[in-house]
């Protein structure tokens, strides 16, 4: 599904996901080695694949996720 990345006042990334109709704040990043991508947990319990860039990326940015999990936010 496809998501916008940005960064908020706060320097946090948020995530739109317009299929859904869902904005959530990136919680967590667990990634492999250097670059920006890989699992994002978000503010709603989502757990995200984002392709791997070798930097950061300009945001705003439209990428290709995959969701491959929930988790229960409490």
């Amino acid at each position: 599904m496809k998501a916008t990345f940005r960064k908020n006042i706060n320097g946090q990334i948020e995530v739109y996901i317009p299929k859904k109709d869902l904005e959530a704040v990136v919680i967590e990043i667990q990634k492999e080695g250097d670059g920006w991508g890989g699992i994002f947990k978000l503010s709603n319990g989502w757990v995200l694949e984002v392709p791997y860039h070798d930097k950061e990326p300009s945001f705003p940015i439209t990428l290709e996720v995959k969701k491959i999990g929930e988790e229960v936010v409490t």
